[in-house]
C-alpha cells in the first residue's frame, strides 16, 4: 500500500479547486495533476497572497507551471474552466455537472444523500459559514437527534472548493461529511458540516456565487440532471468572481 505525505493530502496555496479535482481523477482511475490541471483551468494566484492559507497550515508554493497573478478579489480558479479541464481528462468518459441555484439544508442533505454515489461532489463555499471544523461531541449529537444548535466559528473565511462526501443520518437529524484539502482541518482534513451551514456556504452571502461540480461517468449523467430538477436546484455554471 502506497504511503500518503502530507504533500499527497494538502493541497498548494490557492490550488483547491485543481487540488480536489486531482484526488477524485486519481482515485477514479485517470492519471491527474494538480498543477497541470491548474494550467488547463486557467489558475490566478492572488498578488500579494497574504492569508491563502488557514491556522495551522503551512503554506506550499512548489508549483511545478507558472500560473498568472492578479489582486487577490480576482484571483482563484473558475467553476466552468475547472469543469472543462476535469472531462479533458476524463477523455470522454466523464461528465461534470455544474449545479447552481438557492441552497437549503434540504436540498443539501437530498444532493449528498442521493447523488453519492455514483457522482463525486466539488462544493464552491465561502467557508465562513461552516462550523469550526473540530466541534464539540455534544453539538454533533444534538445536530444527530434533529436539534438544531449553534457551532464553533469556523477557522478561516474564504471562497474555497471541498467535497461533500456523504451523509451522516442520525435519528433525527443529518450531517454532511466534507473532505477538505488541509489535514490540519478536522480529522485529516475529514470534518462534519449541518445541512444548512452548507447551504450558507453555497450561498455565500459576499456577492459572489457558490455551487457544486459533480463528476460522474458519463451514463449517469442523465439521471444528476434529473436529480437537480427534481430538488429544484439547475444545471449551470456560476460567477464565484474569479477573472480568467
Amino acid at each position: 500500500m502506497a504511503t500518503l505525505t502530507t504533500d499527497a493530502l494538502q493541497q498548494k496555496d490557492n490550488l483547491c479547486g485543481p487540488f480536489q479535482a486531482s484526488r477524485i481523477l486519481r482515485e477514479l482511475g485517470y492519471e491527474a495533476d494538480e498543477d497541470e490541471l491548474a494550467a488547463r483551468a486557467g489558475s490566478v494566484l492572488p498578488d500579494p497572497s497574504d492569508g491563502s492559507v488557514p491556522p495551522g497550515a503551512e503554506s506550499r508554493t512548489d508549483y511545478r507551471v507558472e500560473l498568472p497573478s492578479s489582486p487577490p478579489e480576482d484571483s482563484g480558479t473558475a467553476a466552468a474552466p475547472l469543469a472543462e479541464a476535469i472531462e479533458a481528462v476524463g477523455g470522454g468518459d466523464l461528465r461534470c455537472l455544474p449545479i447552481r441555484g438557492e441552497w437549503t439544508a434540504e436540498r443539501v442533505g437530498s444532493l449528498v444523500e442521493r447523488g453519492t454515489p455514483p457522482a463525486r461532489l466539488i462544493a464552491n463555499v465561502r467557508t465562513g459559514h461552516f462550523w469550526g471544523t473540530r466541534p464539540p461531541f455534544d453539538a454533533l449529537e444534538a445536530e444527530l437527534e434533529g436539534r438544531e444548535v449553534d457551532g464553533p466559528p469556523a477557522e478561516w473565511d474564504v471562497g474555497h472548493f471541498c467535497e461533500l462526501a456523504c451523509l451522516l443520518q442520525g435519528t433525527g437529524g443529518s450531517l454532511v461529511v466534507v473532505r477538505d484539502s488541509y489535514p490540519s482541518f478536522g480529522l485529516a482534513g475529514h470534518h462534519l458540516q449541518p445541512p444548512r451551514a452548507v447551504a450558507k456556504a453555497l450561498d455565500r452571502g459576499d456577492g459572489r456565487e457558490g455551487g457544486v461540480l459533480a463528476v460522474t461517468a458519463r451514463e449517469n449523467a442523465q439521471r444528476l440532471e434529473a436529480l437537480a430538477t427534481e430538488l429544484g436546484l439547475e444545471v449551470g455554471h456560476w460567477d464565484n468572481g474569479t477573472r480568467r
